[in-house]
């Protein structure tokens, strides 16, 4: 029979202590902020939610925007010199009554979005040039997903709380994708993201240079911050604006004719666990705001 000395029945010990403890860590979730009531198993809740469906969506300075570089222009000295030197003949946005019919509708929606495919995003536009020409569809001010409010964000430059544009992705998002409506039109499709960090990360969909109604999707890259070590651990990011650019490359004339686009369905894959502890709304209290009676703490 084989015999082994201390040292080495210490070392096998170790080894299989690791291997055990390692297994277990594979099975249960991790967090960054430790609390009286461990994670469990529950702690990867991967969902597909839809952020933007555009059935109640508005068009201008409370909703949607749209722009272009070059900028089409506002105003000239006479209707014939606007007409002869502006560098875009059509900008228009509105919501229109269409869809996709393959998209799925649902029938529980956690962000109360989905539920129906009666309309749309449409735009058209014209470019005067052909060139590195861009049409930039802002997003609509930002609010929380959850209750509807205005979301402020401290501007440096004004010293003041604004309302950013933004449609926040609710979690810690893995993906984002999107139904696009394209009519052959040689041009590819951003989307700009902004993190709680005030960074901006562009995700490339791709070409949109296709006919008809087509799914598209972007990831996340997971060196896009989206956690802190603080509660709540996870910090929004938000889509900005969608970008589509032409291709150079492109003939002359298809880069000057008038493209028409169509989006809906803008939905996230997100992974939405936090961290929960008794007392965990508590600071509602302190904002004046609603459901702060756990942790044994009630409005008076």
């Amino acid at each position: 029979m084989r015999r082994y000395n201390k040292r080495t029945v210490a070392i096998i010990l170790s080894v299989a202590i690791a291997v055990f403890v390692g297994f277990l860590g594979t099975r249960t979730a991790q967090s960054k902020i430790v609390t009286n009531v461990p994670a469990d198993v529950s702690g990867n809740e991967l969902k597909a939610l839809v952020v933007e469906d555009f059935e109640n969506a508005n068009i201008g300075d409370n909703g949607w925007q749209i722009e272009s570089v070059p900028k089409k222009f506002a105003k000239a000295e006479t209707e014939q010199k606007l007409k002869m030197k502006n560098p875009v003949n059509r900008l228009d946005m509105k919501i229109v009554g269409a869809g996709p019919n393959d998209m799925n509708v649902e029938e529980w929606s956690l962000t109360d979005k989905g539920k129906k495919k009666e309309k749309c995003l449409g735009i058209a536009f014209q470019f005067r040039y052909p060139g590195t020409n861009e049409v930039h569809i802002l997003a609509p001010p930002q609010v929380d997903w959850k209750d509807k409010t205005p979301k402020l964000t401290f501007n440096p430059s004004t010293g003041k709380d604004e309302q950013e544009r933004g449609i926040e992705l609710p979690g810690q998002s893995k993906g984002i994708s999107l139904w696009v409506h394209g009519r052959g039109h040689p041009y590819t499709l951003e989307a700009w993201v902004k993190d709680y960090r005030g960074s901006t990360h562009i995700l490339k969909f791709g070409s949109v240079n296709f006919v008809g109604w087509r799914p598209m999707k972007a990831e996340i890259p997971i060196d896009v911050p989206q956690q802190f070590e603080s509660f709540p651990q996870t910090r929004i990011t938000k889509i900005t604006r969608f970008v589509l650019r032409a291709v150079p490359s492109a003939p002359r004339e298809e880069l000057m004719e008038t493209a028409y686009f169509f989006f809906d369905q803008i939905k996230v894959l997100t992974d939405t666990y936090e961290v929960n502890f008794d007392g965990s709304d508590l600071h509602k209290l302190m904002d004046g705001t609603k459901g702060g009676e756990k942790g044994g703490e009630k409005k008076q």
